[in-house]
């Protein structure tokens, strides 16, 4: 548990980052989904190693010019899980996507949400962290994080205590301590991260479940995070982490609504700058069901561990999506753009079903 101190020191350095610490007591978000569409990721029938390649889109980021997705599966190798296509184009099926073809992107691998830094000098995208292998490199890929000067995205960086590794594997140990429990006291065996956010002085990284292995696990709400400094190098500028990573919130989604169905874990995380406020997305996913629910919080509020708002239509129902919202992004002062990762399920969309090359979107209007 964070000493008062500590708690304390986090509080000033998160709502310094996010300049404005709440907002008005009468900011109760009413949101509509105003337009749902399919995603082309790439053609149809693509195959890799003779199996059909499914497009699981898990992330997206509005950089001001291009949208970028991340697809949380292996590609083949003229292709790329990190892809770009201008908001003119998304539901343009006949224009292809931009694909990120530099080795940084095929080495990491199951990409789960884009963050962006407050002031949109930098784009980080995050794995799952969820798996290694003892005693091997191979699957280190797992454990990355990218960054990238908003606009360069050719250009990505491995986030690392060094400017040589390849992966962000370093940071995997950090993850696991924070994530410490009685049952757990040397730190977290398993963990999957599925949330990134960036406030200006901190990283903060979602976490979806935790325990023993990727069999027996328990599904979470958890953030965790970790203050970070941007240096100035021969090479270009560079973020650097700082040593200080703490659980700063543990959600109850259950306990909050509890008519909602259950388990609800978390699938992104978003600082909005503009609002002065975190999104949360939290989804349900079993064999019969994919669901997923938006909520809100001000730093303030997130630092006190107070349980996130649900966010609700103008009826007051919950905004409810019909799958499994994976990543937000803002796309203007009235508009979030939510990309859903429907695994395999086939599922209607409008007057279309989707098919194993798209991904599934819906636009969010505020009012």
């Amino acid at each position: 548990m964070s000493t008062p101190f500590y708690r304390l020191a986090v509080v000033l350095l998160l709502t310094a980052g996010c300049k404005t610490t709440r907002l008005p007591s009468s900011f109760k978000p009413v949101a509509a989904s105003t337009d749902t569409g399919i995603l082309n990721c790439f053609v149809a029938g693509t195959t890799l190693q003779g199996e059909t390649v499914w497009c699981e889109a898990s992330a997206v980021a509005f950089d001001g010019r291009n949208l970028l997705f991340a697809n949380d599966k292996d590609m083949p190798a003229q292709l790329s899980p990190v892809f770009a296509k201008t908001p003119a184009t998304l539901a343009d099926s006949t224009q292809a996507p931009t694909y990120l073809m530099q080795p940084a992107y095929a080495a990491g691998r199951k990409y789960e949400d884009f963050a962006q830094t407050p002031d949109r000098k930098f784009v980080l995208l995050t794995t799952a962290f969820d798996r290694t292998k003892p005693g091997s490199s191979d699957w280190d890929g797992y454990n990355t994080i990218l960054y990238w000067p908003t606009g360069h995205e050719q250009q990505p960086h491995v986030l690392a205590p060094d400017d040589t590794s390849r992966t962000s594997i370093a940071y995997r140990t950090k993850l696991a301590r924070a994530l410490a429990t009685s049952e757990f006291p040397e730190g977290a065996p398993y963990f999957k991260v599925e949330g990134l956010a960036a406030t200006d002085q901190q990283l903060l990284f979602g976490i979806r479940e935790v325990g023993e292995s990727f069999k027996r696990f328990k599904p979470v709400d958890k953030i965790v995070a970790v203050s970070y400094t941007v240096e100035n190098t021969a090479t270009g500028a560079r973020i650097r982490l700082n040593d200080d990573w703490r659980v700063i919130a543990d959600f109850d989604p259950a306990q909050t609504e509890p008519t909602l169905p259950k388990p609800l874990s978390l699938s992104s995380l978003e600082y909005d700058p503009g609002r002065h406020c975190f999104w949360l997305l939290t989804s349900i996913e079993t064999s019969s069901q994919l669901d997923a629910y938006l909520w809100y919080c001000t730093p303030a509020d997130l630092l006190a561990n107070k349980p996130f708002s649900l966010v609700r239509d103008a009826q007051g129902q919950p905004l409810r999506f019909g799958h499994k919202a994976e990543d937000l992004t803002i796309l203007d002062k009235n508009r979030l753009l939510i990309i859903h990762d429907d695994d395999r399920f086939q599922l209607p969309v409008g007057s279309k079903t989707r098919q194993p090359n798209q991904a599934p979107y819906t636009i969010v209007t505020l009012k």
